[in-house]
């Protein structure tokens, strides 16, 4: 009976160890969440606008406009893929000549050889 006894009471202070620990980990992932979101609020307080550019309508894309897009296009990584979208964004909006411009949808395209692209149907296809 005693040895029961010394049981329950060790099983009743690791339940009561285990949940101190858990309120003290929700009190602290609770205040740390109360620290971060207070500096993004002061972020939020001062927002910097920046003035649209206003340019003329060219009949050719700007020179360091076309230096980013075929740097970006080099590159040719997923990294780069945001760079190219941006710098093929901003040599439209230069030609377009200040309109508002905005990119909707982005879609990859499929340059992989066709040997590569039947093969790969071909795993998918095999499974069914």
């Amino acid at each position: 009976m005693e040895n029961i006894i010394f049981g329950l009471g060790v099983a009743a202070l690791g339940l009561i160890t285990v949940f101190v620990g858990l309120i003290i980990l929700i009190l602290f992932l609770k205040l740390l969440g109360a620290v971060s979101s207070t500096g993004s609020k002061a972020k939020k307080k001062a927002p910097a606008k920046a003035a649209p550019a206003k340019t003329a309508a060219t009949d050719e894309v700007p020179g360091e406009v076309l230096a980013a897009i075929t740097a970006a296009l080099a590159m040719n990584n997923e990294a780069a893929s945001a760079e190219v979208v941006a710098a093929i964004s901003a040599a439209i909006t230069m030609v377009m000549g200040g309109e508002k411009f905005v990119v909707r949808h982005v879609k990859r395209i499929h340059n992989a050889p066709a040997w590569n692209r039947a093969g790969r149907e071909e795993q998918v296809y095999s499974r069914f």
